[in-house]
């Protein structure tokens, strides 16, 4: 496989620097750690009153649009919950996120970057929003809510057509209820693999490892 920086997106939760080695990332791609590059955000989302203020506020507007299971949904896991929300919502939360995203994907314009859970959510938005045809990234979604109508819907892009990437492939998990083939972005259906997994990042790692493999020696040719 050719030697490209593989920059890793972690989803919700403590993620805090180090993160990849504690998932022992480089030994699940069967790579050397020196090509893992990894991506921490959770700095961003520290929570303040502003922070809560606003998420509380997301939430009734959830409930509003999408009904009681919305605020439901919203309840439960709420640490995790709340993350997402800042996401979306909080002003300045998304934008500081990207401009970070953009900062190394200038330094490795031709990285494998991988994008779990929310991470693929940073990753289109920030493919969509913030880089040159100048680069040639190649962008995996894992376990990515992409295909979901309400996180389409909260998308900040100029459309919602498929990325500039020399490559875009979707790993979903038949047990994991985040996931899903992507219809409407872009993500086209034969680059596009349904493995049996829930939401684990471990587990999609391990599905991607033998993908890379066969993607690095057809990249060669």
């Amino acid at each position: 496989m050719t030697q490209k920086k593989i920059i890793l997106v972690h989803g919700i939760g403590d993620a805090t620097p180090g993160w990849t080695k504690a998932i022992n990332a480089a030994e699940l791609l069967e790579v050397s750690p020196e090509r893992i590059e990894e991506f921490v955000y959770e700095d961003i989302l520290e929570k303040n009153w502003f922070h809560q203020m606003t998420v509380t506020a997301a939430k009734l507007y959830l409930q509003y649009q999408f009904g009681s299971l919305a605020a439901n949904l919203a309840n439960q896991g709420q640490d995790y919950i709340d993350d997402v929300l800042a996401y979306f919502f909080v002003p300045g939360v998304r934008n500081k996120i990207l401009d970070r995203l953009a900062q190394v994907l200038n330094r490795y314009p031709n990285a494998l970057l991988v994008g779990y859970s929310l991470g693929s959510v940073i990753c289109y938005e920030g493919l969509k929003n913030r880089l040159t045809s100048d680069h040639k990234v190649t962008f995996i979604s894992l376990g990515s809510p992409l295909s979901k109508r309400v996180v389409r819907q909260f998308l900040k892009v100029p459309d919602k057509s498929r990325p500039q990437v020399s490559n875009w492939f979707n790993f979903y998990g038949t047990l994991d209820p985040v996931s899903g083939g992507i219809k409407h972005l872009g993500c086209y259906p034969e680059d596009q693999f349904k493995i049996t997994a829930g939401h684990q990042f471990s587990r999609y790692l391990l599905a991607v490892k033998n993908f890379l493999k066969v993607f690095g020696q057809s990249e060669k040719r």
